[in-house]
């Protein structure tokens, strides 16, 4: 798992699912993101989640960061 700063992750009120899903393809596709950790809701609002390659404690580190970003406004 690459710790390196997000830099590109706008974030967006006004994403849909899928938009957020291309825009995060877009960057996988130039080599840009090395994990990635999707949480989200389904049709029936049940908590659904995707990773790649990481272990439950490398998902919560992703999580608070994430965290972290949302709290202060961005990650320096």
């Amino acid at each position: 798992m690459n710790n390196t700063t997000v830099t590109r992750f706008p974030p967006s009120e006004n994403f849909t699912p899928a938009l957020a899903l291309e825009f995060a393809l877009g960057l996988c596709k130039e080599g840009k993101i090395t994990d990635v950790l999707i949480v989200g809701y389904d049709s029936d609002d049940d908590l659904v989640t995707y990773s790649s390659r990481m272990t439950r404690a490398e998902a919560v580190f992703l999580l608070e960061k994430g965290k972290e970003w949302a709290m202060y406004g961005g990650i320096k």
